[in-house]
Parts: C-alpha cells; structure tokens; sequence
C-alpha cells in the first residue's frame, strides 16, 4: 500500500499546482481584457461573436499549453516553493509573450488584413481560424523555450548579479526564452510568406473578401504544422545556441519542404477526384480546408516524435 500513502502525499502538491493553473489562466484572461479593444464579456454574451470566440478559443488553448509544458518539468532539487515561484515566473512571462505573438500575427503573418476589423466588425470566421492555429503554434516553441533547464549551460557563470541564485535561475531562463520566442516567431513570419506563395489561390483575397473558412482552417492547418516542427529543436538535449540555431534552421528547412509533400499528399489521396484548389477556393468546402489541416498536423506530429 505504500503506493497509495506516496499518491496521498503528492495530492497537496497536485493540488497547489492545479490552484496555481487556474490564476494563470485568470491573469492571461485579464491581459487579454486589457489588450483588446472592446470589452471581451459583452462581445460574446451580447453580440454573440463566434469569431471572437474562436480566436479567443486558441489563445486560452495556448496559456494551457504553456502551463502544462512549464509545470511537467519541476526542478530536480524537489524544491516546492521554489518550483512554485519558477512556474509562476516562467508561466506570466510565457502568457506575456503568446500576447505579443498574437499581435505579431495580427500585423505580419495575416498580410495586411485588420484582424480587429475583421474579427470584430465583420466576423470573419476565416481570420478567426487563422488567427487560432497561429496562437496555438506560437505557444508550441514558447512552451519549449520556457520548458527545460539549459540556462547553465548558456551562462554557466550566472550573470553575476547580486540576487538569490533561484531568481539568477529564473532570469537566466527568462533571457534564453525570449532569444528561442524570437527565432521562432521569426520562422513562422518566413512561412507564412512561403505558404502564400505556392498555394494554388490568392490567400489575402479568400480570407478577406471572400471570407472563405476553408482557406483560413487549411492555412490554420499549415501554422499548427510548422510550429511543431519548429519546437523540435528546442526538446532535444540542449548543447549549446550554435547546435540548436542550426537544428531551428533545419527543420525550419524540413518544414519548408514537408508541408507542401503533405499538401499535395493530401489533394491526392484524401481528395480523389478532385483538387484542393477547387474545393476550397471554387466551393469553399469547409470539410476539404479541415481534412488538409488534419493530414499536416497529424503527420507533423509524427515527425516530432518518430524521426
């Protein structure tokens, strides 16, 4: 039974780390309050905006992502209090940053759409959907970079401050966090200009004017892909920036030649009879921008954990 008295006495930590969950999902919900333009509660309760809603919906799915990721990686010490001081750190900076990702998106990787108009204004689903897959891709890498303990080995001789060295621990994994946050955000702008490229239809013009939900979920699709193939890097066993820049570098490379094979693997096998460019530009078939987002995230997850 000694399993049991092991489990009983793990319950208060579980359960200190469950409280600590939900006031970080508290705090991200607040920050969004305060970087939206409109009051959140009144645009879905009374205006009823689904595309609010499910822009949101990728944003609360990425604080969770984040906290998960942060929370399963406790120190080896078995220190409680300072795990809760580091998880709580590292979680805020974490929200902090899928905000700033989320207005990174906004103004570079939707190419000169205005996501407020859109979203609040016109309801635009599409946009909506990108804006969901890019937040939650985005809280892929920022999780990893927050994940893990590698700060010593970027600055093995602390940054020789005059603090605790749990607050020198925290910092250190703050800076190396923003430094992978940004080589990540960046890979993802590189690809959403590739994407527009050699996709078979004009993407500003299906998100924008035509409000096409199935361009948007297939580009959501492609987003969630690269930002799990992107994180690759940042989970292996961490050597040194050089090593993991020029792992980032190819799979941001893979990625690049990937996502189109599985594109057109796609338009092949799941689509018999038909093409991509048809379904989804001519008839705006929803289930056919779905099933392309499935195959890209289905087989670049097998990517991340397979190969």
């Amino acid at each position: 039974m000694d399993f049991v008295w092991k489990y009983i006495s793990l319950l208060g930590k579980d359960c200190a780390f469950f409280v600590l969950g939900f006031l970080i999902f508290y705090i991200g919900k607040k920050l969004k309050d305060w970087t939206e333009p409109r009051k959140l509660d009144e645009e879905l309760v009374k205006s009823d905006n689904s595309a609010l809603a499910l822009s949101l919906s990728g944003y609360y799915i990425g604080v969770i992502v984040l906290f998960i990721t942060i929370v399963s990686n406790p120190s080896e010490k078995g220190d409680f209090l300072g795990d809760l001081f580091q998880v709580s750190s590292f979680a805020i900076l974490g929200v902090v940053l899928l905000l700033l990702s989320q207005k990174i998106n906004d103004g570079l990787i939707l190419g000169g759409i205005d996501a407020i108009e859109e979203i609040y204004e016109k309801r635009n689903l599409a946009v909506a959907s990108v804006l969901f897959g890019g937040t939650i891709a985005s809280s892929f890498f920022i999780a990893a970079a927050l994940n893990g303990d590698i700060g010593e080995k970027v600055f093995p001789q602390g940054l020789g401050l005059a603090v605790s060295p749990l607050v020198e621990k925290t910092l250190i994994g703050s800076i190396v966090s923003v430094i992978f946050f940004s080589v990540g955000q960046i890979g993802m702008i590189l690809f959403s200009v590739y994407y527009k490229v050699w996709i078979p239809y004009k993407l500003k013009l299906e998100l924008e004017e035509k409000q096409n939900l199935a361009a948007g979920t297939a580009f959501a699709g492609a987003l969630l892909a690269i930002g799990i193939l992107l994180t690759r890097a940042l989970f292996r066993e961490f050597e040194n920036l050089y090593q993991t820049g020029i792992l980032l570098l190819l799979d941001l490379g893979l990625a690049f030649f990937i996502i189109p094979v599985l594109h057109f693997f796609a338009d092949w096998v799941v689509l018999p009879g038909s093409t991509l460019k048809e379904e989804i530009e001519r008839d705006q078939n929803f289930g056919a921008g779905l099933l392309e987002a499935v195959v890209l995230v289905s087989f670049s997850a097998i990517i991340f954990f397979a190969v």
